[in-house]
């Protein structure tokens, strides 16, 4: 492997690390890499090859109809996509590649949602839909309360079911003021919403001192890795410990990922030495270690915990795997998504296709590409089951808590606790889960809180852990990823 330590090659960017994309949101700019061949030495190949040329030909000249070559030519490339069962290397349209490729100073029409394919189903012949990453807040998706795990199995009608996430990508954004129809599938029950499209900007970090029964301790949400997350992540830390901040805690739940180059610059703020990520491939260009420059901002003694979940994917995963193997912070919640490999876009002309060039690997040499990374304190936030998702429907069909809200608009905790009460008469709900859906409510024409400390009961744990005594027992006892996978083998 390539030991890569170089200012200027650490900050190759690996375009499109993230496994989501983000709707409405212009994407971050990419390297494209030149579009090269080589000569198949492989007999079947090159035979494949020449028979795939003959059908082409035969085709164009036989057809009852005379056929369009650039159709022909798209189709195949999108049969072969197609074909490696990769839900992140696909054919890209013309509409496609120009969203793709567009300048990301821009912004673009959309309802705000990260998304994905559907990774896994049940059967081979379950549908796999378009899934809800999570939706970004202040968004025409977050308040409507749109939750990560929702499935779109509808666009405007049309079945998501045979669709890639670009395509859903580009059926989804428009023009702002336009509006689009999105089918829903929650637990057993569907739901639609028409969205009308609106500009979608989305700030990089978020980031406040939580004061405590001990002192403070720095809350830093993470919600882009672009070329602006580091510095602004260094300006955060250096105003922060202007105020003796020592304990710190990062929050990259719901967070789909996103620059190579960005996780591995902010990893630099708190890590002096060893290796970041590494990446393998086929190919010896994808080869490569990026190793930690001293780079400093916190000193190495601060305690730090990072915040995963489910939304957990790709250039997040970088860095809680980094964080966990060098047992520099706790990592605390839930199982992350497990999306460990990179796609490079490839132009032609104006179309093209993206592919699956390598998969990253944490410093301990783990990949965990379909498998996650398992928090060291495990905390699951509360889950409804599909009854008591029909029952918060029936509640938001029969518009209990818009009535509410409107002779009580501001209700104070003991006012939600008291109409939370009466909810819990009428739907099979949990008392604190309508108490919060009261709340967020009523709070959903105002800008998303920093941090909750009401409900959010993950940051609770993990502002109760931080100040522990037992921190740093706590952190030299848990194991790297690699002891990990070999203790459960």
């Amino acid at each position: 492997m390539n030991h890569i330590d170089s200012h200027a090659v650490r900050r190759r960017l690996i375009p499109l690390l993230a496994f989501a994309l983000i709707l409405g949101l212009s994407f971050v700019t990419v390297s494209v890499p030149e579009l090269y061949a080589q000569q198949a030495t492989d007999p079947d190949a090159k035979q494949y090859s020449q028979q795939l040329q003959t059908i082409f030909q035969f085709i164009l000249q036989n057809y009852v109809d005379e056929p369009d070559p650039s159709k022909l030519y798209q189709g195949a490339i999108k049969g072969m996509m197609d074909s490696l069962d990769d839900p992140y290397s696909t054919f890209l349209d013309e509409d496609m590649m120009s969203d793709l490729m567009s300048d990301t100073t821009g912004t673009y029409g959309g309802v705000g949602l990260y998304i994905s394919k559907q990774a896994t189903v049940p059967t081979e012949d379950t549908p796999r839909y378009i899934e809800v990453v999570s939706p970004i807040e202040d968004t025409p998706a977050w308040k409507e309360g749109i939750r990560p795990g929702d499935f779109i199995i509808k666009i405007d009608g049309e079945d998501t079911a045979p669709l890639s996430t670009d395509k859903a990508s580009a059926k989804i954004k428009g023009e702002p003021g336009t509006t689009v129809v999105l089918t829903f599938r929650r637990g057993n029950y569907e739901f639609e919403v028409t969205f009308t499209r609106s500009k979608i900007e989305i700030p990089t970090i978020k980031h406040a001192v939580i004061s405590t029964a001990q002192g403070n301790v720095g809350y830093i949400r993470i919600i882009e890795w672009n070329p602006n997350t580091a510095p602004k992540m260094k300006t955060a830390l250096q105003d922060m410990k202007k105020s003796g901040v020592d304990k710190f805690v990062f929050d990259v739940r719901s967070n789909p990922g996103g620059l190579l180059s960005s996780v591995i610059d902010v990893c630099d703020l708190f890590l002096s030495s060893g290796v970041i990520v590494s990446t393998k491939g086929r190919t010896i260009t994808e080869n490569y270690e990026y190793i930690a420059r001293s780079d400093l901002v916190i000193p190495e003694s601060d305690r730090m915990i990072v915040l995963i979940n489910q939304g957990s994917a790709s250039a997040s995963e970088i860095f809680a795997g980094a964080m966990k193997d060098t047992r520099r912070a706790l990592l605390l919640g839930e199982k992350t998504y497990g999306k460990g490999s990179v796609q490079q876009i490839f132009p032609l002309d104006k179309v093209g296709f993206k592919l699956t060039m390598a998969r990253y690997y944490t410093p301990s040499g783990v990949n965990i590409d379909q498998v996650g990374i398992e928090p060291d304190i495990s905390v699951t936030e509360p889950t409804l089951s599909d009854k008591e998702l029909q029952e918060v429907q029936r509640l938001y069909d029969a518009g209990d808590i818009t009535r509410y809200l409107q002779t009580t608009p501001q209700p104070s905790l003991e006012q939600r606790k008291e109409f939370a009460a009466e909810l819990a008469k009428k739907y099979e709900v949990p008392t604190l889960i309508l108490e919060k859906l009261i709340r967020d409510e009523a709070e959903r024409t105002q800008p998303a809180r920093i941090y909750d400390l009401e409900y959010d009961i993950q940051l609770q744990k993990a502002l109760e852990l931080i100040e522990s005594p037992d921190f740093e027992r706590t952190l030299n006892n848990t194991k790297t990823l690699v002891q990990s996978q070999d203790s459960g083998k």
